[in-house]
């Protein structure tokens, strides 16, 4: 397979050019043509380090979990609504949402890590109606970081 780079600032992130023979590979060049960056088990903690607020999208396969495929937008219309946040989206491809899953104990997949000031938040776990997920969300960044978070 041919690798492309992704420049950040200060850090080189490779990111495999994936065929859009698949649900995943088209849903993957969709998510880094918005300019999200990819993130792996091995560069997530750098990451959430130089972001400070962000959220990683973890994936499965949209074959087997079709609703994959709705979580990047409504998560990008969720972070609109709370706009004190400089949010950062970082995505990892289905083996590193695997691992990075595992660390964070997610078990529901597609989920979304939220942090802020570089602190896990929580997790948003599945798809969820609008109001939920604003909910969810709400009491996550709208509470002191010292609340329990998935870890």
């Amino acid at each position: 397979m041919k690798e492309c780079a992704y420049v950040s600032i200060r850090h080189v992130w490779r990111a495999k050019e994936v065929a859009n023979d698949t649900p995943f590979s088209a849903l993957w060049q969709r998510l880094l043509t918005r300019g999200w960056q990819p993130v792996e088990a091995s560069t997530v903690d750098d990451w959430i380090k130089r972001v400070g607020d962000g959220v990683i999208l973890l994936s499965s396969d949209p074959r087997r979990t079709p609703e994959v495929s709705d979580n990047p937008v409504m998560i990008a219309e969720l972070l609109r609504e709370f706009p004190q946040f400089d949010w950062q989206v970082a995505v990892a491809d289905l083996e590193q949402s695997e691992a990075i899953g595992d660390r964070f104990n997610v078990r529901r997949f597609p989920a979304t890590l939220v942090f802020t000031d570089g602190e896990l938040r929580g997790a948003l776990s599945g798809i969820h109606p609008w109001a939920e997920l604003l909910t969810l969300m709400r009491s996550m960044v709208d509470t002191p970081a010292a609340q329990e978070t998935v870890q």
